[in-house]
């Protein structure tokens, strides 16, 4: 009857540590402006003012002035689950540009359309200049000019 019980007792603790991880509730994380696909539709080539877009979608997350002024609207989900690695459910960037405060171009990429950058994990080290504790408390010695003691 012992040996019964220590059977049920490892079967028991092999299968909640399998099941555990499925008793986790998964977490959505939403990054950015939430924008959806109904909310673009009623942006208007040629029609659409900033502050119509700025009523429908909010803020820009980020404003590029150069040639002409383009809005950019950044969103994303990222899936948790337990201790797995994070996941990216979906991505979406907004392109608008504008010119005269009217709408001229839209444009939307997904994640599909994002590219991956492959960073460099070397070091750069610049040489510097090294400076003892001395020479950090008295190198501004005469480095000062009469015109910073002045008074008006």
């Amino acid at each position: 009857m012992n040996e019964k019980k220590k059977i049920n007792f490892k079967t028991l603790l092999i299968l909640s540590l399998f099941l555990n991880p499925l008793g986790c509730s998964k977490i959505v994380e939403q990054n950015g402006v939430p924008t959806n696909d109904e909310k673009f539709q009623k942006l208007d080539i040629g029609k659409s003012t900033k502050s119509q877009v700025k009523k429908i979608l909010g803020d820009p997350v980020m404003i590029d002035d150069q040639l002409v002024e383009t809005w950019i609207y950044f969103s994303q989900k990222i899936e948790k689950f337990a201790f797995f690695e994070p996941k990216l459910s979906t991505r979406k960037v907004i392109l608008l540009s504008f010119n005269n405060n009217i709408l001229i171009k839209k444009e939307i990429f997904s994640q599909k359309d994002s590219k991956v950058i492959e960073l460099s994990t070397k070091k750069v080290i610049s040489g510097g200049r090294k400076l003892t504790v001395l020479q950090q408390i008295f190198g501004n010695i005469g480095n000062f000019s009469s015109q910073n003691f002045q008074q008006e």
